[in-house]
C-alpha cells in the first residue's frame, strides 16, 4: 500500500468518465469512525517489556512525533510490515500503549480512510475549464471529509504546495507584475526564501530545479530584452559553466532548426506560386492526371534538393 498524493499537476487527477451524480457523495459522511478497542493481552503488557530492535524503535518515534509526508510514510510502512508478518493485531496492541488516542485512531483507521479517499477522488468530476483554485478546493474538501482534523496533520506539506501554486496564478502579485529582469529576480528569490523548508517537498531543492521553475514563471508581459536578461542572470546564479554552455548549444541548435523550417516553407511557397502560374499558362492544356503527376514530381524534386544541401 503506497501513499496517495493528489498534487494538482494536470487535469486528469480530478476528472473521470464517471457520472456527475457521484459528486454529492463528497459531502455526505464524516471521516471513519472505527473506535480503539482493548486488544487481548495488550493492557497487561507493561511498556517496558515491549521488545524491539533499533529500526522498530525509530518507527515508533516517527509514529508518535512526525507530521506530513514523514507521518504518511511511517503509517504506510507500519501497515506494510504488519501485513507482511501477519501480525497486525499484535503490532497495533503495541502502538496502543505508545501512542496517544488521536494518533492511535489515525493509525487504526488509516487503511479504511485511505480507501475512502481514493474512492471519492475517483468519483469526483469537475469541468476541464475549472480553475486551479476550484480543483484544489475539491481535493481539500474530500480530505477534510475523510480525515477530519487529521487532514492538516497528514497533508500540511501538500497544502503548502497548493498555496504556492495558487500564489503563482495571482495576476496582481508583485511577482507577476514585474516588468524588468531585476524586479523579477528579486521577487523570485524572495519567494524561494519565503518557502524555506518546503522547497524539498516542492521539488525545488536543487539549483537546476530552481532555474527551470523560474523560466516557467516569467510573465508573458515581460519585454523580450528583459526576458533575455532574466535567463542570463538565472543561468549565472544557478547553473555551472558546463550547464550554461549546454544551454547555449541547445539554443543554437533550435535556432538553426527553426531557420531551416522557415527556409523550407519559403521555398515551398515560391514553388507553389510557380506551379500555379505554369498551370494557368504553359501547362494549361495538360489533363488533370498528367498535371498531378507533374506537380508531384516537382514537389518531390524540391524536397530532395533541399534536404541534400
Amino acid at each position: 500500500m503506497g501513499s496517495v498524493f493528489y498534487f494538482i499537476t494536470n487535469e486528469n487527477e480530478l476528472n473521470s468518465d464517471k457520472p456527475k451524480e457521484a459528486i454529492p457523495a463528497l459531502f455526505e459522511t464524516s471521516h471513519a469512525t472505527v473506535q480503539p478497542t482493548t486488544i487481548t493481552g495488550a493492557s497487561s503488557q507493561p511498556k517496558g517489556q515491549i521488545q524491539s530492535n533499533s529500526a522498530t524503535r525509530e518507527k515508533d518515534t516517527l509514529l508518535q512525533d512526525v507530521q506530513g509526508q514523514a507521518l504518511m510514510t511511517a503509517i504506510t510502512s507500519f501497515w506494510q510490515q504488519c501485513r507482511r508478518e501477519s501480525n497486525c493485531d499484535g503490532l497495533l496492541a503495541q502502538q496502543q500503549l505508545l501512542l496517544d488516542d488521536d494518533r492511535y485512531l489515525l493509525l487504526l483507521n488509516f487503511p479504511v480512510n485511505q480507501q475512502n479517499e481514493q474512492r471519492l477522488m475517483g468519483a469526483s468530476l469537475i469541468s476541464q475549464d475549472a480553475s486551479l483554485a476550484d480543483k484544489i478546493a475539491t481535493v481539500k474538501a474530500i480530505r477534510e471529509q475523510v480525515w477530519g482534523d487529521d487532514a492538516a496533520l497528514l497533508f500540511q506539506q501538500q497544502d503548502a504546495y497548493y498555496d504556492y501554486r495558487l500564489s503563482l496564478t495571482d495576476p496582481d502579485s508583485q511577482f507577476n507584475q514585474a516588468q524588468n529582469a531585476d524586479d523579477f529576480i528579486n521577487e523570485y528569490n524572495a519567494m524561494l526564501a519565503d518557502q524555506g523548508e518546503d522547497l524539498d517537498s516542492f521539488a525545488l531543492s536543487s539549483d537546476t530545479a530552481k532555474y527551470e521553475e523560474a523560466l516557467q514563471l516569467i510573465p508573458p508581459s515581460m519585454p523580450e530584452d528583459e526576458t533575455a536578461r532574466i535567463k542570463a542572470k538565472l543561468a549565472s546564479q544557478y547553473l555551472t559553466a558546463n550547464e550554461r554552455q549546454s544551454i547555449v548549444n541547445r539554443e543554437q541548435q533550435v535556432d538553426k532548426q527553426e531557420q531551416e523550417i522557415m527556409n523550407y516553407q519559403q521555398g515551398l511557397n515560391e514553388l507553389e506560386v510557380t506551379l500555379a502560374n505554369e498551370r494557368a499558362t504553359s501547362k494549361k492544356t495538360m489533363n488533370d492526371e498528367d498535371w498531378q503527376v507533374y506537380k508531384a514530381e516537382r514537389l518531390y524534386q524540391y524536397r530532395l534538393n533541399f534536404f541534400s544541401l
